[in-house]
């Protein structure tokens, strides 16, 4: 199962992902992060969601695989719905350089609250890092991301 720790995130990125959950409570969002680190064997059982046949794998396969990871059973429903379009390592979740998380309302998750999502995106953007809420495909309004280290760390292998 994914980190929640903020501890998990490269350093440059934890201190964006701090940043951005001060600014955030400052101007009365909570937020939960429930995602920093995710191994890349999470990372490809749900990038095979949505694509069973694609990657040879039966409902069966897929649940076993999640259950294997502490994840839940999907239904048949549920096992057809893409989540990512990520394989394991184009992910920046295992680099430890994204996390995602939700906007609470009375301390529970309220995934519904674009408003809250859009500033959340606002406030990415004043700390560095991308929100995928502004992506053109596959909009991911809990996913933020830290480009500006990625590409000096990961790409320039620093």
């Amino acid at each position: 199962m994914a980190s929640r720790k903020l501890e998990d995130l490269h350093p440059v990125t934890r201190e964006k992902a701090k940043a951005f959950l001060q600014r955030a409570k400052e101007i009365g969002i909570e937020v939960l992060i429930y995602c920093t680190y995710r191994s890349p064997e999470e990372q490809e059982v749900l990038y095979a969601q949505g694509r069973l046949e694609q990657v040879g794998w039966t409902l069966e396969e897929l649940n076993r695989r999640r259950l294997k990871l502490g994840l839940w059973k999907l239904t048949e429903k549920e096992a057809r719905r893409k989540v990512t379009n990520a394989r394991a390592w184009q992910s920046f979740h295992q680099y430890g350089l994204a996390f995602d998380c939700v906007p609470l309302a009375g301390g529970k998750p309220d995934w519904d609250n674009f408003e809250a999502y859009e500033k959340l995106g606002e406030i990415a953007r004043e700390v560095g890092l991308e929100w995928a809420g502004n992506w053109e495909r596959f909009r991911e309004l809990p996913h933020f991301q830290d480009i500006e280290t990625f590409q000096k760390i990961v790409r320039r292998g620093k």
